[in-house]
């Protein structure tokens, strides 16, 4: 059964170890400047919190009714063909004269998009 007092208690925590894991890996990357595997363990080492992320979004999703599972598959393949068609388009730009997209831009991209289609999925089952 899903509770989203729980899902954001998960969520909460896993963005929060991120965050954390993130701000100490910096801190030791800027004092220490590792070198070799320390540096790619080091830089790797936030990625721990994401993966809680991702644990608590899957676990969040497999708790849902078939009802709240619709909307979120909606809102996911929106966000999904939303972010395709943005970085798509951004890499025929770039032709054009603009920028580059770093790959850490894709997630909040699909991120802004799956919670702004989720709104008006859930609108579309009233």
């Amino acid at each position: 059964m899903f509770r989203p007092k729980r899902y954001v208690v998960e969520l909460s925590a896993s963005v929060a170890l991120y965050i954390f894991l993130l701000f100490i890996a910096n801190v030791i990357l800027f004092e220490v400047h590792p070198t070799g595997p320390y540096l790619f363990a080091l830089s790797m080492m936030p990625m721990l919190g994401a993966v809680a992320m991702a644990w608590a979004i899957l676990r969040g999703l497999h708790r849902m009714d078939e009802l709240q599972r619709r909307i979120q598959f909606d809102a996911i393949a929106i966000s999904f063909l939303g972010t395709a068609l943005i970085t798509f388009g951004w890499g025929f730009g770039e032709v054009a004269g603009l920028p580059p997209l770093r790959a850490f831009a894709v997630w909040p991209i699909m991120g802004s998009l799956w919670f702004v289609s989720a709104i008006f999925a859930s609108r579309k089952y009233r």
